[in-house]
């Protein structure tokens, strides 16, 4: 059988993301607990899992690292869109500690069970047939067959959290798709009215002075007073509108828990919020001169468009809730090492069932969130 293989030489030094420093961290750290718990004699099974655990840290090892000798620091784009070399890397690491439960002593079994119990609450709902058999068979079974079970529950918790992780990236790649498409219509729109901007007119005749300026034959746009409306006009509501909505993004992303996790979803929003803020200030323009807001269908100065503008852009905020709500709740489900992350809590029966188990020596098992690596 071979060997595996040298990180130093055979591999090129890890991507510079912090998802493949900490995979590459994890798989060093099971591969040293490996060499101390197999410092003996084993049988013909406790070698296979033995084989099995190398193999497995050999491909999460190789995922972390560019293939070839090239100099090659970032992924591709494809790479970073699917998350192949993420998801490969986890779920080997998972595999690994699976098979590593074969050959660790029974006090360690035992020291991984409130590990996993807590795991499986952070992953799956308490009424979830797959974690209520899980917990049933670790409080039950004993014996021999307990590495089994263990195994079988490491195995559905990692499954429940490497789908919440996997909806995690599909989530962020709408919101990337969503804010493309809609900077390319918004852009499209502005080339458009640049090109005809009597199309759709971004100019108003003042309330106070319409006589004034009827007889002079000038309204009030946003690039100043003229007699129509200019190319530049929906360009600067446009733009506007793109700073409210950046500063909108600060506002929003301010309670957005933050999270290891190789898929930043709070850049993706704050990227949606740029097209998103230009876009609803070119339609509130629209409404402001169709006269859908009372009492406000003419603006009296260049600066009062301007600020509404910008006022309308950070209003993009109303629409886009939506989408950093969703964002924050599947960041809610994930492991975290954070303490005031809204992390799942077991309820007060399953307290009670676990607190019988405490052993005669005192020693209580802890549950806290801090026992959970992020997707490892």
């Amino acid at each position: 059988m071979s060997s595996p293989p040298d990180l130093l030489t055979d591999f090129p030094p890890t991507w510079r993301e912090q998802w493949a420093v900490q995979a590459s961290v994890d798989a060093e750290r099971i591969r040293n607990r490996l060499d101390a718990v197999t410092a003996r004699t084993l049988t013909g099974a406790e070698a296979a899992s033995k084989a099995a655990v190398q193999r497995h840290l050999a491909e999460a090892e190789r995922a972390c690292r560019p293939a070839g000798v090239g100099r090659r620091t970032r992924r591709d784009r494809q790479d970073r869109w699917r998350g192949t070399s993420v998801e490969q890397a986890f779920l080997h690491l998972h595999a690994a500690k699976e098979f590593l439960v074969d050959l660790l002593p029974p006090a360690e079994v035992e020291a991984l069970v409130p590990e996993v119990t807590t795991r499986l609450a952070a992953a799956l709902d308490r009424n979830d047939p797959r974690r209520v058999e899980a917990e049933g068979l670790l409080r039950e079974v004993r014996g021999p067959a307990r590495r089994a079970v263990l195994k079988q529950a490491m195995e559905t918790a990692y499954d429940a959290s490497d789908e919440q992780y996997v909806r995690l990236r599909d989530f962020r790649n709408i919101i990337l798709l969503t804010a493309l498409s809609m900077a390319l219509l918004t852009a499209a729109l502005l080339v458009a009215v640049a090109a005809f901007p009597d199309a759709i007119p971004m100019c108003f005749n003042p309330s106070v002075t319409a006589a004034a300026a009827g007889a002079r034959g000038f309204s009030v746009c946003p690039s100043g007073e003229q007699q129509s409306p200019a190319p530049g006009d929906i360009l600067i509501v446009a733009g506007l509108g793109a700073i409210g909505g950046a500063l909108g993004a600060l506002v929003a992303i301010r309670n957005l828990r933050g999270t290891s996790t190789p898929y930043s979803v709070s850049t993706a929003l704050a990227v949606l919020k740029g097209p998103s803020g230009a876009l609803t200030a070119v339609i509130g323009m629209l409404l402001l001169a169709g006269g859908f807001v009372p009492g406000l269908t003419n603006l009296d100065s260049q600066r009062q468009i301007l600020a509404y503008a910008l006022i309308f852009g950070i209003a993009q905020q109303l629409v886009t809730r939506v989408a950093d709500d969703r964002a924050q709740q599947i960041l809610n489900q994930l492991p975290s090492k954070d303490p005031h992350a809204q992390a799942p809590r077991p309820s007060v029966p399953e307290r009670t069932v676990l607190a019988e188990e405490v052993p005669d020596n005192g020693a209580r098992p802890s549950f806290a969130p801090e026992a959970l690596n992020n997707h490892a």
